[in-house]
């Protein structure tokens, strides 16, 4: 899946990047955010129901 140059501008213009290290940080961030999720959906499939 592509990402669109417009939705990266839109990207960049939303999160104020400007460095390098802002686009680390962004892609630190979304990555956190991703695994956890990842992580969540791995542990309801295995016990065979959501957390709380």
């Amino acid at each position: 899946m592509a990402i669109a140059k417009e939705q990266i501008r839109q990207i960049i213009s939303e999160n104020n990047i400007s460095t390098v290290a802002d686009v680390y940080s962004l892609l630190k961030e979304s990555f956190k955010d991703i695994l956890q999720e990842l992580m969540e959906v791995e542990l309801d499939a295995s016990l065979g129901y959501q957390k709380n």
